[in-house]
């Protein structure tokens, strides 16, 4: 499988879902191979994939300030804490992204399954990925000062 093509899926996964919600494009800084688990930024929330024969996972990590400016656009809440209903908020635009993701990557005639998201909150929090599952990071940049990074990794069964 191509880095160019998951690149491309994730490419337009991003910009659909945070430009409808958000009104903004978000731009690709960095693309690099994972070699270690490391920090992460506010809420990450983790997203298994399969299909018959391959096995994966799909982590999309946020600066807390996407998530405050999703629920005020999309659900008229404001927010300055991590709180239940900005890791319900959390989950559903990770869902929304993995799903055009999916959509896309489809197009290469594999199908992904995905799991219910799992998330993760706090300052330099870790995810331990079981090593055998080669992970690409990107970092996209929301306006000047807010990141996000997905991590997206697959193997054959």
């Amino acid at each position: 499988m191509q880095g160019s093509v998951i690149s491309d899926c994730l490419q337009k996964a991003v910009k659909e879902v945070i430009g409808m919600y958000l009104m903004k494009e978000p731009m690709l800084k960095n693309t690099k191979v994972r070699k270690e688990n490391t920090e992460l930024k506010d809420i990450s929330v983790v997203i298994g994939l399969a299909s018959e024969k391959l096995e994966g996972v799909f982590v999309v990590s946020y600066d807390k300030r996407i998530i405050f400016e999703f629920m005020k656009n999309i659900l008229g809440e404001e927010a300055n804490e991590i709180n239940k209903d900005a890791v319900d908020a959390s989950g559903e635009i990770t869902n929304q992204i993995c799903g055009v993701f999916r959509r896309e990557f489809e197009k290469t005639g594999i199908t992904l399954q995905s799991s219910t998201p799992s998330i993760i909150t706090g300052k330099n929090h870790k995810i331990e990925i079981p090593s055998k599952i080669p992970r690409m990071a990107f970092l996209y940049q929301i306006d000047d000062d807010k990141d996000l990074v997905i991590e997206f990794g697959l193997v054959k069964k």
